[in-house]
């Protein structure tokens, strides 16, 4: 567990948005979109490993969000506040819109296993591809000077694992 902290605080002082794989750089292009009222909370969800968690620390490090994790004490910085392993149900959302307020920041971002539960949010679903396997890979060597292990791997969890060891 501790190399993959290790590993993962590595990885976070390192990023940029040249480290955004197709799939992701195309959640951030979209994510502009709705940049503001009245379009308060917006939701990215998707698998375990597909990279919700790393588009969010790429955010945090260009200044566009603040990140949390669900559960924590959300204490934005930035006009944005990023809620990762937020709840996806209907009744829970809604705790969120009037927060925006409350916190006096211009939204928030949920980042969710599954689809939030509410027609009128916008949500954007990630998932990981060949070509996002073969970018990720791609700065791993470039950032980290690290090889992509072999292997036939379905999301970035399972690659960042085997390299935490």
């Amino acid at each position: 567990m501790n190399n993959l902290i290790t590993f993962n605080a590595r990885l976070r002082d390192r990023l940029s948005l040249s480290w955004l794989t197709p799939s992701e750089a195309a959640i951030w292009d979209q994510i502009q979109q709705f940049d503001a009222p009245p379009h308060r909370v917006i939701n990215i969800y998707g698998a375990e490993g597909t990279g919700k968690t790393f588009l969010a620390w790429v955010m945090e490090r260009e200044k566009y969000a603040s990140y949390s994790v669900w559960g924590g004490k959300l204490t934005p910085t930035l006009p944005r506040l990023i809620v990762d392993d937020a709840p996806s149900e209907k009744t829970s959302s809604r705790e969120f819109r009037p927060m925006v307020e409350r916190l006096g920041i211009k939204q928030i971002i949920l980042l969710t296993r599954a689809r939030v539960d509410e027609r009128a949010m916008p949500a954007f679903e990630l998932k990981v591809d060949n070509q996002d396997l073969e970018a990720f890979g791609a700065n791993l060597f470039r950032h980290l000077h690290l090889t992509m292990p072999e292997g036939s791997f379905r999301n970035y969890k399972s690659v960042v694992n085997i390299l935490a060891r």
